[in-house]
């Protein structure tokens, strides 16, 4: 590994080629933990060098390599390091699968009915989004959006109609609940998810699966469909990856330097934006992986429900690992390849926390939705 200085004290790095193997033999594949290919410790010393680089040398060598300058300087130096990981991974016989395990991310953005200064109110949802994000091409190649009619409490309330821009004539003309998610179901089985494709459902949060559609299947008096059981939660990989602190839509692009695109707290807008954000982690090299379920126990004796909110745990490194992980500077220097667990083949780790869940241990400084609903444990 070399690195040189230009007369713009920015710095030229770059990794020697791996020999090549003798004709006709296979690239061993190397997968979490085992690191032992020269072209992962050099990979290391070049993490050192970027960490070195301040913001507008940052900008400056992605600029050169034309690639986006746009964010802040944690999410610049991410990108720079994918940068160079991809270019010297590629030019090395060493072959590894750490993109994201699926061929696509349906992102769900529910909007639903609330009523201000009521914590215990019932919500329905009213507003059922889905983007279609292909992980390959990594850009947004269907949508699905459809009003649900509510039948709790049918009519909505200003609150609710000032906040999320539905009228109460676009809900009276909707479709129940059970009838809504049967057309996505079916629309899912037209682009052949869950059938010859492979797909995750991807939130910003635990709230959309884990209150409003275990809750909405809970009142329609239907089981949760499989597929929303697990989830990505893209706060918590975003956090990961960029190694920033979690926020909402909002603050998520700015820290990418992008803007929202439409109306806050519209369901499809909020999910098209949601889908820019995983695609630019895509783009970044992060591996989205499934990080948290909802177990469901039913007890038999009255039928209730009981549900538990699951997070994947980061899986511990071996020593090894850790010591080719180690950059320039001795400091550890971050993963190559995706971000939960470092899983290059993409399955997840199974040890898991299980928690009952508690507002004032999961809330994360929500800022979405949920600031205005105000909900509280069940």
């Amino acid at each position: 590994m070399a690195a040189v200085e230009n007369g713009d004290n920015n710095f030229e790095l770059f990794v020697e080629k791996a020999p090549e193997t003798r004709s006709g033999t296979k690239p061993k594949v190397y997968k979490d933990g085992q690191y032992s290919d020269p072209v992962f410790k050099k990979l290391s010393k070049i993490n050192g060098e970027v960490n070195k680089l301040n913001k507008r040398e940052l900008q400056s060598k992605l600029k050169e390599f034309g690639l986006d300058t746009r964010g802040l300087k944690e999410v610049l130096k991410k990108r720079l390091k994918n940068f160079y990981k991809e270019r010297n991974i590629q030019k090395s016989r060493v072959r590894v699968t750490g993109k994201t395990g699926y061929d696509y991310l349906a992102v769900i953005d529910f909007e639903a009915t609330c009523e201000e200064n009521y914590p215990s109110y019932r919500h329905e949802i009213i507003e059922f989004p889905v983007v279609l994000v292909d992980v390959d091409k990594m850009e947004i190649v269907a949508k699905f959006q459809e009003y649900v009619r509510p039948l709790l409490n049918p009519k909505l309330s200003s609150f609710c109609t000032s906040l999320t821009g539905i009228t109460q004539e676009k809900v009276d003309q909707a479709d129940p609940f059970v009838d809504v998610l049967a057309k996505v179901e079916a629309w899912f089985s037209q682009h052949g998810l869950g059938l010859e494709k492979t797909f995750a459902v991807l939130t910003d949060g635990p709230w959309d699966m884990f209150r409003f559609m275990f809750y909405q299947c809970q009142e329609s008096h239907i089981e949760m469909p499989a597929w929303s059981k697990v989830w990505i939660n893209i706060r918590k990989a975003y956090c990961n990856f960029y190694n920033c602190g979690r926020g909402g839509i909002e603050i998520m692009l700015h820290n990418l330097g992008m803007k929202f695109e439409g109306s806050p707290h519209s369901g499809i807008d909020d999910a098209v934006n949601i889908a820019r954000i995983a695609i630019k982690m895509l783009s970044d090299g992060c591996c989205l992986s499934l990080n948290e379920q909802i177990q469901i126990k039913v007890d038999p004796r009255d039928s209730k429900c009981e549900a538990r909110y699951v997070v994947y745990h980061e899986p511990r490194k071996s020593r090894a690992a850790r010591d080719c992980d180690e950059n320039s500077e001795g400091e550890a220097a971050e993963e190559i390849g995706g971000d939960y667990g470092g899983d290059y083949s993409g399955e997840i780790n199974h040890e898991m926390e299980r928690l009952h869940i508690d507002m004032s241990e999961v809330d994360d400084g929500v800022d979405d939705l949920l600031s205005y609903y105000k909900l509280q444990k069940s």
